[in-house]
Order: C-alpha cells, then structure tokens, then sequence
C-alpha cells in the first residue's frame, strides 16, 4: 500500500469534507468549521485533486454530492464516528470522577431522579451520566460503567452485586379503586382492567406469574390493555386506566406519595433478584465505586423521607 503521505496530504481535508458533505454547503461548513468559505472551497478542490475524482457537483444555488462523493462521505463519516465514540470512550474511562450508569427509564424516572440530589450531595465532585434503555443487550457500549438489567440472568463476562429482591405488587391510582370498588382477594382481579408490559426482554414477572402464585387461573376477565415501556405502564395507572404490576423499589415513591395504592396487600417476592453489573474487563474507577456502594446504600435505607402523602 501506497504511504498515507502519498494518498492525502493532511486528515484534516477529510474532516472538512465530511463536514461540507453533511451540511452540503460550503458556507455552513465553514460556519461550523471556523474557518472561511474560501477555506473550505480551497481543501475540496485540493481533495478532489489528489483523488483524482469529483465530490461535489457545483450548482447555481449549492452543492451536491457526486455519485462518488456519496460513497466516499458515507465512508469517511463512520470511520470519524468510529474515532469519535473510540476517544470518547477513552476520556470517560481515563476520569476517575465520571460514572455512567444505564438503567430503565421508569427506574430513573421513579428511582433515581428523587434520590439525585442526595447523591450529589454527598459527592459533588463526581459527574453522573445516566443512560435509559428499554432492552437488555450485553455491554457493548464502551462507556456503560454501571447497569442495572430489567431481566434477570446470569451475565457472563459481568461483575455482579446484589442490588434489591425482586418484589411485586399490584397498585393503582386511589380513584380508579374508588371507583371500581374495594378488591378482596387475587381473584378479584381477573374482572379488572390489567395493565399489561410487553418488553422486548426477557420479562421477570408478569400478571400470569402473579396471579399463578396466588393461586388464581387467568381466564379472559376484564379488558387487557398492553403497553412496551414500563413507564407507560405506571403512567396508564396513574391515570387511572387500571391495575398495574408494580415492583416496589421502583413504585415506592409513587406509593409514598399516595399517587399509587396497592389494590391488595399481596406481595410476591421472587428469587430473581436486581443486579447491579460491570464489566470484567473495565476496572471500576473511584467514581464507579462511589455510584455502586451509594445505590446498594441507598435501596437499603428505607422509603424516602420527606414526602407528602395524598389525603
């Protein structure tokens, strides 16, 4: 293979090109480039010399990207994201003081934004990325340090910490049970309107799993409503739509707050706990240390204080 040298002068053609190619206007890459539109005319034109191709097409009120130069940008612009998520890692891995956890978006919604200010107060120094996923995948994003899966599993190639037991409730909104009427026992729910999480993981609990353990056969019942975020699902019984699976660290504050009450006082506790998970081979740093013990701390010291409960 030819020397790099004899290819292309300088890379920085390439990130001039990519950048006229996504705005496809030599002033607005100049604009994002800080440089002039001069500038920017004179490096493809250098380009396009030492390729020995056309990358552009000049037009009365613009450019547009050749035949070739299509190809060529959509090749010079993965290769710069590439780079760009491969440094980026890089940074986040090398700063003892940032953490990146990614968990569910109903746990950061009702779990950790109330708890947020605690953790800051206590470290301050450390800066949290928190990334929300509806799947469980295995780890291939380089700066997940910390997660906390929806679905159960063994995680090879993953540290684990025990992180809650899995404990299931059902709730629902105080006028949807005002209106419904008082619900005596598990049976009961099979004439209610059931909510319904239909994930695109492998689901922990769901309402045949409960109402089995508490002895009760899923007939037809009442109407059946299905959502595929879990968000949406306690959103739905907020709102008084109807009767909700809740797992209890994350409704615990809904629960606190009287936004949410248990239709019955039946609990089911599985033996699939919560984990929290980091990868083997991407050593904690301090500020990962610090996310871990705060969470296992935190999901263990009780209901958050401070709230106010509805009348």
């Amino acid at each position: 293979m030819a020397s790099k040298r004899n290819i292309l002068s300088s890379a920085n053609l390439l990130l001039i090109f990519e950048s006229a190619g996504r705005c496809l206007s030599f002033s607005r890459a100049a604009e994002e480039l800080r440089v002039s539109q001069p500038a920017v005319g004179h490096a493809i034109k250098n380009l396009e010399q030492q390729l020995g191709v056309r990358l552009f097409d000049r037009q009365h009120r613009g450019v547009a990207l050749s035949r070739t130069g299509k190809t060529f940008f959509n090749q010079v612009s993965t290769s710069l994201d590439d780079i760009y998520r491969a440094a980026d890692a890089l940074k986040h891995s090398n700063n003892q003081k940032d953490v990146t956890l990614s968990v569910s978006t109903a746990f950061a919604t009702h779990w950790l934004m109330p708890r947020i200010a605690r953790f800051k107060q206590y470290y301050p120094s450390i800066n949290l990325r928190c990334l929300t996923t509806e799947t469980d995948t295995e780890f291939n994003q380089q700066d997940i340090d910390l997660r906390i899966p929806q679905a159960g599993g063994d995680w090879p190639g993953c540290e684990r910490w025990h992180f809650t037991d899995e404990s299931v409730i059902a709730v629902c909104s105080k006028a949807y049970l005002q209106q419904a009427g008082k619900i005596r026992r598990p049976a009961d729910l099979l004439e209610h309107n059931l909510l319904h999480l239909e994930a695109n993981y492998p689901q922990r609990e769901d309402w045949q799993g409960w109402l089995k353990y508490h002895g009760v056969s899923v007939g037809t019942g009442g109407e059946q409503l299905r959502f595929n975020d879990y968000s949406v699902v306690l959103q739905a019984a907020l709102e008084g739509q109807g009767i909700a699976l809740g797992w209890l660290h994350i409704v615990e504050p809904l629960l606190t707050q009287g936004r949410l009450v248990q239709a019955l006082p039946d609990v089911r506790t599985t033996n699939n706990p919560f984990y929290i998970l980091a990868p083997q081979n991407k050593p904690l740093n301090h500020a990962s240390e610090c996310l871990r013990n705060w969470l296992i701390t935190e999901v263990n010291s009780g209901p958050l204080t401070g709230q106010s409960r509805a009348d």
